[in-house]
């Protein structure tokens, strides 16, 4: 069993690295990679020997960066990069994670004054070093009945991921929040993991609005996606058959993952997601097997 997709309190996960790597090993991985959102520094700690013989596993450097697609935000994972190579990119290319949430929070707040969402500023409260602009937002926001009009369906209003991405990710909703000015474009996305030479993968593909889903051919055939993510926590069986058959058919890389976050996302637990996941790591052998026989043969050339 394996898991390509986790995330420590170095992005917006509840588990520190070594409460990862414990709970990795207590439950049998054979294959993790910490894909944190937009930063690396969790591999700084498995530096430290210490930390990182607590998982008798294998780890592949990964990361999920934040771009956007038609005015969307969507995520592509980044796997077997040079990690020294990869923090320069990020240094000059991507915001941290404190840097986003003070710059997303004026973004939206300027755009649900101009549209008479009410709210009050001071009880948006959040710590940007770890927590979401976002959920503060919905939580004030839910607390007044008169905003339920500016919502586009139930979902948004009972959960924090319906919100973000019914609602302020997506360009149909009267929430939506142009956010394209706080990333790289996919195409620089995509090249930053190209050029620190690892491979990119489009992240969670029906987890988005379904404008995304619908726009997967037109993304394969544009940007030069090495794989997808096939299997995820909340994917039907139909869904996953359908992304790794077109994996087959594309020759593209497959890859899966809980999106483990510890207790902020409910029912994606570490290897199984809300119960029956259990990615077998076959599904990466063609392209994971050789990164761990002979790391340099696995790297593209840099372009």
């Amino acid at each position: 069993m394996i898991d390509m997709h986790s995330h420590t309190t170095y992005s917006d996960g509840s588990f520190s690295v070594r409460e990862l790597l414990e709970k990795a090993e207590r439950i049998g991985l054979s294959l993790l990679s910490i894909t944190d959102h937009n930063t690396i520094q969790a591999y700084q700690e498995l530096k430290n020997s210490n930390i990182r013989n607590i998982f008798a596993g294998k780890v592949i450097p990964g990361i999920e960066i934040t771009t956007t697609y038609k005015g969307e935000v969507i995520e592509v994972l980044g796997y077997g990069f040079d990690l020294k190579m990869m923090d320069e990119f990020l240094q000059s290319n991507v915001l941290t994670f404190e840097q986003k949430q003070l710059r997303e929070y004026e973004l939206i707040k300027d755009q649900y004054e101009k549209i008479g969402v009410i709210f009050n500023r001071d009880n948006i409260r959040f710590d940007p070093k770890k927590e979401s602009c976002r959920v503060a937002f919905a939580t004030e926001i839910k607390r007044h009945p008169e905003n339920y009009k500016f919502f586009l369906n139930e979902e948004s209003i009972t959960t924090n991921s319906g919100f973000t991405r019914n609602e302020v990710y997506n360009p149909k909703s009267l929430l939506y929040v142009d956010q394209s000015s706080l990333f790289p474009s996919l195409e620089r996305t995509i090249n930053i993991i190209h050029q620190s030479g690892g491979f990119a993968f489009l992240a969670h593909t029906f987890a988005y609005s379904e404008n995304i889903a619908n726009e997967l051919l037109n993304i394969i055939d544009n940007y030069d996606l090495d794989g997808l993510e096939c299997f995820y926590t909340t994917f039907t069986e139909k869904q996953s058959d359908y992304l790794v058959q077109l994996c087959k058919k594309r020759k593209m890389y497959m890859s899966g993952g809980s999106d483990f976050h510890g207790t902020g996302k409910i029912n994606h637990n570490l290897g199984i997601g809300h119960g029956n996941l259990n990615i077998d790591e076959k599904i990466v052998e063609d392209w994971v097997g050789p990164y761990f026989n002979n790391i340099n043969s696995l790297k593209k050339k840099i372009k």
